[in-house]
This record gives C-alpha cells, structure tokens and sequence, in this order.
C-alpha cells in the first residue's frame, strides 16, 4: 500500500540559484539514490506523484518549503527524513515529515500566504523612526495602486492592499534595513516578490536595483477558521 508524505524542506546557499524545474528533477534523482521507491501515474506518460507548494522566485533563500510525495515503501517519518537527506547537496534539508491520509487537500489548493524576511544594504543612512512611519504610512492606505501586464499582454491597474496582510521593521541599523511581510502567496491570489519589493523601495525615496535586496521565505500558510497556520 502506498502512503503520502508531507514533507518541509529548507533551500539556500547556492541551491537558490536553481529553478523550480530544476529542482523538481533533483528531488526525483534523490529519491532513486534514497531508494525510496515513489508512486507513480497512470498512462502513456506516467511521472512521479509529487506536488509542490508555491513555486519560490529563483534567487531567494526559504525555510519553509512543502512537498507532498506519495510512496510505495512502508516507511516511518524518521527513517524517511534519513534517507532522504543523506542524497541531498548542500543547501536543501528535510527538516519535517508527516504520513497525511488521501483525502487532504492539495498544498497548490490551500496555501494563502508566505511570510518573507528582507534584507537592504542602503547607500545612505535611513532612521528607524523614518523607515517604521514610511512601513506604517504604506499600510494606512486603503489603496496601493501598481501597473502591470495581464497575461494578453494589457497593461493594467492592480491594488495590492488587500494582498499585504503584515509589514513591519525588524531592524534598521549601519545602512542595513531589515523588514517582514505576509503576502497573498497562492493560487487565490499572489503577491510576487518582484512586484511587492519596487513599491517596497519606492515608499523609502530609495533608487536601487530590486535584485539586491536579500529575499528569504520564512514560512508558507493556509487559513483555518481566519487563522494563519502552517501546512503541516
């Protein structure tokens, strides 16, 4: 009998260089070393039963990423994070595992938010007490108007607002501005980091490339009876 396994998993170092079908094709290699025999699909071109929670950007660092993967070994949890962490290269661990029955939803169909941690090195020096009345000015509006292209290729207005569910200051000292935010990360709605960090850099007077800021996911979540909680 096969069973399915919810797993987290860590991505940084280098491996955040690496696409998500890239790493979709390394997971499926570590799995053939674990010898961990996975289930597979019906059909003319079966393919792994494994599904993935929100896609992470290339280039950022996340300790809370989620994979459902269904196996045919009658494995524990333990044993399972073991195997599997003994094929992994540096910068992606398994750091939690749990069996989950047939009938929970997939990861893609309940993830809301992601909670993400930014890093900005500043050529001048901002103050704390600048950069928390910007943070609170920005989330006391009731509209943050961006453009962008749909997909036929229209630009058009978006308001952001009610995707930005938390931002705040963490820290703000020598030139360096650390910041934290939920977003709307889901197939509900989605926030993209490369649409939310401009508006982000705009709001501090700041004219720097968006990819220098350090982007780290710190954790992805549903919603439960109007709580954030996390997959697993």
């Amino acid at each position: 009998m096969s069973k399915t396994i919810r797993c987290k998993f860590k991505k940084e170092n280098d491996m955040i260089y690496i696409s998500h079908l890239d790493l979709q094709r390394l997971l499926q290699r570590a799995f053939r070393r674990a010898e961990i025999q996975l289930s597979y699909s019906q059909g003319f071109n079966p393919h792994p039963k494994m599904s993935y929670g929100h896609a992470l950007a290339l280039g950022t660092e996340s300790q809370g990423e989620y994979l459902d993967v269904e196996i045919e070994d009658d494995l524990a949890c333990d044993e399972f994070l073991k195997k599997i962490n003994s094929t992994m290269p540096k910068g992606i661990e398994f750091i939690k595992a749990m069996e989950i029955t047939k009938d929970v939803p997939s990861l893609a169909s309940t993830i809301e938010y992601g909670e993400y941690m930014f890093t900005l090195e500043v050529e001048k020096e901002l103050s704390k007490e600048f950069v928390k009345t910007k943070v609170a000015d920005l989330m006391n509006e009731e509209e943050i108007i961006i453009t962008k292209k749909n997909k036929k290729g229209k630009t058009v207005e978006v308001n952001i607002r009610p995707m930005i569910k938390n931002f705040d200051v963490i820290d703000v000292e020598d030139r360096v501005i650390t910041l934290e935010a939920t977003i709307s990360t889901g197939s509900k709605a989605n926030l993209n980091t490369n649409i939310f960090i401009p508006k982000m850099l705009e709001t501090f007077g700041l004219d720097m490339d968006p990819l220098d800021v350090d982007i780290l996911r710190r954790e992805l979540y549903i919603v439960e009876d109007g709580e954030l909680v996390t997959p697993m």
